[in-house]
């Protein structure tokens, strides 16, 4: 999703390199997802072949394909496709072709210049900061939490694991201004909600039913949310608006059911999940934070909602063919 799709309009060796990046493609399916050109062919050197005393499975081009290679090659596969290579000679001869084939049709893309072509250069450099970024932002997810943290979490958060439910109706709006406006009427006048969910709310599934949501546990919800339903205590019981990124909520209590704490060596797994979650979600964001105060970023938001209207002028302007 990070390209744009090819145009036709462009020079006719590029329509070749299509062709050759289908069949690449094709040979990389059966491969398991292996990159094409990166075998594990290996040219007869003396020296080489001196210290490899691996069979020798297949030849060309003067280069041997040994069974060290096979197993480099399969190494890269997953569980499955590796499994599947013990099914029959076959599907092994066949993988080992395919193999062959990928460096085969490599080299010959490198003949024809394709591995300079500019449009292959461009998205190289594109996955190279893609993996580069994809690095960096992997290092920022490494985070462990002790048992002994689960089970402190676990003993100061009791109601987080109870079987409560409630019952609760909402309307969702997206400025503070109108959800303080609904507010004060339904505050004034309670019965006014169902209609005013059904004029209002923009969360459709249920603005006709009065905003109505059933019945949920804890956790169900977005956080925001979730503290302010639960936080009604009793049944009629009006929020003041909360915003979630959603937007504004105006949320009505409407039932109840008590619940059962649940055991800790039920839970035990769920507060780990989440406490690694929230860990890795805190150090991400005081790294991009560090990141964006070092660099003095500023986003110019005067100039970019021109720009956002101009845009908008443009779309306007254009024909429906063109949406």
């Amino acid at each position: 999703m990070f390209e744009n799709n090819l145009r036709s309009a462009r020079p006719r060796r590029l329509i070749q390199l299509a062709g050759m990046m289908a069949a690449l493609t094709l040979v990389a399916a059966c491969e398991g997802g292996k990159p094409a050109g990166q075998g594990a062919a290996q040219k007869p050197d003396a020296g080489a072949q001196s210290a490899d005393k691996s069979a020798v499975i297949a030849t060309y081009n003067g280069k041997n394909f040994t069974l060290d290679s096979f197993r480099e090659s399969a190494g890269r596969l997953n569980a499955r496709a590796r499994k599947s290579l013990n099914e029959s000679v076959d599907r092994r001869r066949q993988f080992i072709e395919n193999d062959i084939l990928s460096e085969l049709i490599y080299a010959e893309g490198e003949k024809r210049g394709f591995g300079n072509d500019p449009e292959i250069r461009k998205r190289l450099d594109e996955l190279q900061r893609h993996l580069v970024v994809q690095q960096v932002m992997e290092e920022q997810q490494g985070a462990t939490v002790t048992d002994e943290a689960v089970k402190a979490y676990y003993d100061e958060h009791p109601q987080e694991f109870s079987t409560e439910r409630v019952k609760a109706s909402h309307i969702l709006v997206d400025n503070e201004q109108l959800a303080k406006e609904i507010y004060g009427k339904v505050k004034a006048d309670p019965s006014q909600f169902a209609a005013l969910a059904s004029e209002h709310s923009k969360d459709l599934s249920n603005a006709k039913r009065g905003g109505d949501l059933g019945l949920f546990g804890r956790g169900r919800m977005v956080k925001e949310f979730d503290e302010a339903a639960f936080g009604l205590t009793f049944d009629g019981a009006i929020s003041p608006p909360v915003q979630t990124r959603f937007g504004w909520h105006v949320i009505v209590r409407t039932g109840h059911e008590d619940g059962t704490e649940q055991p800790f060596e039920q839970v035990k797994n769920q507060i780990k999940v989440k406490m690694v979650s929230d860990l890795r979600r805190e150090k991400t964001t005081k790294f991009l934070d560090e990141l964006k105060t070092k660099a003095g970023l500023k986003i110019n938001d005067e100039e970019l909602a021109k720009a956002m209207a101009d845009e908008g002028g443009a779309d306007e302007e254009a024909p429906p063919s063109a949406h």
